[in-house]
């Protein structure tokens, strides 16, 4: 699980970089293009005007990007410009559902958004990839003790166990140094019961664990 979410994160930071430094290429070319005719045309509407015309027409140039030719006569570019135009695409789409989403949150008390869980940078295939692998590890995880008997298949029972015989054979638990090993025997439960554990959306409480 801690690989799952490892790689979903990587993936998603990867991509943020990159649109972020396209996006800032656009930016910068358009406040410089802007910058230009204000320096030229002073301040008022008329500069204005013609630097947001300016603007606009840099953050076009920047999406053409000049002819790259490899030693075989290939545009290296092209491709490149193709996937910065499908980059735009999807992220102009995401902000559309995004900006649907929040306002049907509003409209629904129900159903609370919880702030930054709204994630644009992931797409629906990738994101239904992600919960198809974490219901698969979740599965895996609820048939690693259904063969264990009931007293040692959740962790209250075995603390309960470990509780008597500190209790009724103090002597034989201290040569044991069971004080030392519990927190081994304790492990594969907490470590499987954090599995399941996701404070974001189930709420679960530590002490509501088994």
């Amino acid at each position: 699980m801690k690989k799952l979410h490892e790689d979903r994160a990587s993936a998603i930071f990867e991509r943020r970089t990159t649109n972020n430094d396209d996006e800032m290429i656009e930016v910068e070319a358009a406040i410089k293009a802007a910058m230009s005719v204000l320096d030229k045309k002073g301040n008022n509407m008329e500069a204005a005007k013609s630097a947001a015309q300016e603007a606009f027409a840099a953050v076009r140039k920047q999406k053409d990007l000049p002819v790259k030719l490899d030693e075989f006569g290939r545009d290296l570019n092209i491709e490149k410009q193709m996937q910065m135009k499908v980059r735009a695409e999807a992220r102009q789409r995401k902000r559309s559902q995004a900006f649907n989403s929040n306002k049907l949150a509003y409209m629904e008390l129900d159903d609370p958004k919880i702030e930054g869980e709204s994630n644009t940078d992931e797409s629906d295939s990738e994101s239904q990839a992600y919960q198809s692998q974490r219901d698969l590890v979740q599965r895996a995880a609820d048939e690693i003790f259904s063969e264990a008997s009931e007293e040692y298949g959740q962790l209250s029972f075995v603390k309960r166990r470990m509780e008597e015989w500190k209790r009724e054979y103090s002597s034989s638990y201290k040569d044991a140094y069971m004080s030392l090993n519990l927190p081994l025997v304790f492990s594969p439960y907490v470590r499987l019961e954090l599995l399941r554990w996701d404070p974001l959306h189930k709420g679960l409480d530590f002490q509501e664990m088994k």
